[in-house]
């Protein structure tokens, strides 16, 4: 009949209403949702461009090494201190604890829960002539157990050989995941010549989630 509205069947409307709470709840996850928005959840489109802008715009820490560092306290501030790995014969040398599970990298009330391990500044190398490569290692229990589930990140350096520059003078780059602090880190180096000693300070900044 003319003028006469079609009705719905029941079932269907439930069907719509069900639909459009779901795209609703996945719209938020942009922004909106507290549960996956900008201060939620890993995974939400917000979240993960909150967390790129952070790691630009944050606040940076320089570790050195404490006297007598372990797998429970192994980083200090300064300058004078650094960690110093040694290689093997064309092979990963020891691994050496470069952040303790009592260790604290992020800044003090930051409230930040995790961090990552973003530069490596090597102030001297044993071998002018030849590439390095060192590999960062994170876990909760051995450096052993963390490479096995390839819970590492490497990269190569290589002194320009120039006087008074013998490391290059610049930070590199590391690129890792978000880890929890109380996480350990450990460093391996890699040359060809065996127990050639490479000298380095590690930075980090931290992040809410």
């Amino acid at each position: 009949m003319l003028g006469t509205q079609a009705q719905v069947p029941a079932g269907d409307i439930a069907g719509i209403k069900a639909d459009t709470a779901l795209i609703k709840a996945e719209t938020e996850k942009i922004d909106n949702a507290t549960s996956d928005g900008l201060s939620g959840v890993d995974g939400s489109l917000s979240y993960s461009l909150k967390e790129a802008e952070r790691h630009i715009h944050n606040r940076a820490r320089w570790w050195g090494k404490v006297g007598g560092a372990d797998e429970t306290n192994a980083i200090a501030a300064g300058v004078d201190n650094p960690f110093v790995a040694v290689s093997g014969a064309n092979a990963y040398g020891a691994a050496i604890p470069i952040c303790g599970a009592s260790d604290s990298p992020v800044p003090t009330g930051s409230g930040d829960t995790k961090f990552d391990f973003h530069k490596l500044l090597v102030t001297d190398l044993d071998s002018d002539t030849t590439p390095w490569m060192i590999r960062i290692i994170w876990g909760t229990g051995t450096s052993a157990a963390a490479i096995t589930a390839e819970q590492c990140s490497e990269v190569m350096v290589m002194t320009n050989a120039v006087p008074g520059n013998r490391a290059g003078g610049s930070p590199v780059e590391i690129i890792m995941p978000r880890v929890a602090v109380g996480s350990k880190i450990w460093a391996q180096v890699w040359n060809d010549t065996n127990l050639a000693e490479a000298s380095f300070f590690w930075g980090c900044h931290g992040y809410a989630g």
